[in-house]
């Protein structure tokens, strides 16, 4: 249906003489809309830093990840710090970031060409999946299930090892673009090769060689190998120096605690399936031959027990929301309430299952949950308290406030150990006899967190 220019004068008439959308227009031609509607009485009574369950020692420092798309990777090693500050005496630590990031990033790369090669023969060069892939080859963001294989395959090692120094660590932005534009070119050739039956082994060996050198031009190749031993010297928080020797791999279960043989996993909350289902995500990953993306679909109130049992056991929660909506960074606090939206006429009306479907919700960042808040006849909390890493000028020193309702309609993950769930839902991971749902690289469930 074309637009009638007559019905839009006349539109513009009747409005006009709504004086409450004049009212509304006038502020929203003069101020920023979320300042100008803010509900700060809602703010007020959202703001509450009281907590009734929270980790026995949550003072560490609140990390940054920069200009970069590191959240995941920061949610993920924050989440493990406190094991290595416990184990070692420590008052304070971080683990390198930047160590995981190098590698993903070079794993990403590898595996995104195995994909191209993968599909060449029965995908046209035009179709959804060949052009999804070539989006974004190497991009920040990623998943924990994605965390896991890096460190498997090349352990953990802390900061001081391996640090932020590089420009391009914190700010990937040019990285990224230089390495996409050389993996397109890389895929054309791959796919012309397989359409002609050549081998391509000494070309993938040549392009990889390729791909290490450019990485080498932003970062530097990590100064120690997964199982060749380190040295870091330190001093605990009884002012007593020490040196540690072990290898990235060694650091990563003696001392952060990983168990990489039964390793954590992740639920979700996606309304479009059946509850107690596992989901799939087919072709995402990073490392070949690594761990599948699989999730556990469950209910919100089986997710928000989870929390609760797991800040009990004085361990935090890795969770995935999509952010920024609904968040206010200045005060810290994330609250589908906290501006006057329907005040100026505009009132949203889809369900969480409903944005899910039409591309208007997903998961886009990774944070730590660290402590709750549950009413008094309560079993399910009011409100989380969260950490970012956007440093200490995002929010109040970095930690916000999170309500029940926006966990509920913007949260879609949590990651636990698999000894937190029940007998029935441990045996959906453990029982192999559970077919995913599988879902399409393209599916918002296959979101990276950056």
């Amino acid at each position: 249906m074309s637009l009638n220019i007559e019905s839009l004068s006349a539109w513009d008439k009747s409005l006009k003489t709504d004086l409450t959308h004049t009212l509304a227009s006038t502020v929203l031609k003069n101020y920023d809309a979320d300042d100008a509607l803010l509900n700060k009485s809602r703010l007020l009574q959202q703001d509450n830093r009281v907590f009734n369950i929270s980790l026995d020692d949550d003072t560490t420092p609140v990390t940054n990840q920069r200009a970069s798309g590191r959240c995941w990777l920061f949610a993920a090693t924050n989440q493990l710090r406190g094991n290595v500050i416990k184990n070692l005496n420590l008052k304070e630590f971080e683990i390198s970031q930047a160590y995981l990031f190098f590698y993903d990033k070079l794993e990403k790369a590898n595996y995104f060409l195995d994909q191209i090669v993968s599909s060449a023969k029965d995908e046209e060069t035009d179709s959804r999946l060949v052009q999804y892939l070539l989006t974004a080859p190497t991009e920040d963001g990623g998943q924990y299930s994605m965390f896991l294989n890096i460190v498997k395959k090349y352990g953990l090692v802390p900061k001081d090892i391996y640090n932020d120094l590089p420009f391009s660590t914190t700010s990937s932005r040019k990285w990224n673009s230089l390495l996409t534009t050389k993996l397109r070119e890389f895929a054309q050739v791959l796919r012309s090769k397989v359409a002609k039956n050549e081998d391509i082994a000494q070309t993938r060996s040549e392009m990889q060689k390729e791909i290490f050198k450019m990485m080498t031009l932003f970062m530097d190749l990590p100064p120690v190998q997964p199982n060749q031993e380190f040295k870091w010297d330190y001093v605990d928080k009884d002012k007593k120096v020490h040196q540690l020797k072990c290898t990235p791999l060694e650091f990563a279960t003696k001392y952060c605690n990983l168990n990489l043989e039964t390793p954590p996993v992740s639920l979700i909350n996606d309304p479009r399936h059946e509850y107690g289902k596992l989901i799939k995500i087919d072709r995402l990953g990073n490392v070949i031959g690594g761990t599948d993306v699989l999730y556990l679909n469950v209910d919100n109130e089986t997710l928000s027990k989870l929390i609760v049992k797991r800040l009990k056991a004085n361990k935090s929660v890795f969770f995935g929301s999509h952010t920024p909506k609904f968040m206010n960074k200045k005060f810290g606090v994330m609250d589908v309430q906290l501006w006057n939206y329907s005040d100026i006429g505009y009132n949203l009306n889809q369900t969480k299952e409903d944005r899910i479907n039409y591309n208007e919700s997903l998961m886009t960042h990774a944070m730590l949950i660290n402590a709750c808040h549950i009413e008094e006849g309560s079993e399910i909390p009011s409100r989380y308290r969260v950490e970012n890493s956007w440093g200490k000028d995002s929010g109040k020193d970095g930690y916000y406030v999170m309500t029940q309702e926006y966990f509920e309609e913007y949260c879609f993950q949590i990651v636990v150990d698999l000894e937190d769930l029940s007998k029935e839902l441990a045996e959906k991971f453990t029982s192999g006899k559970e077919e995913p749902i599988v879902l399409p690289i393209w599916d918002p469930m296959g979101a990276l967190a950056d």
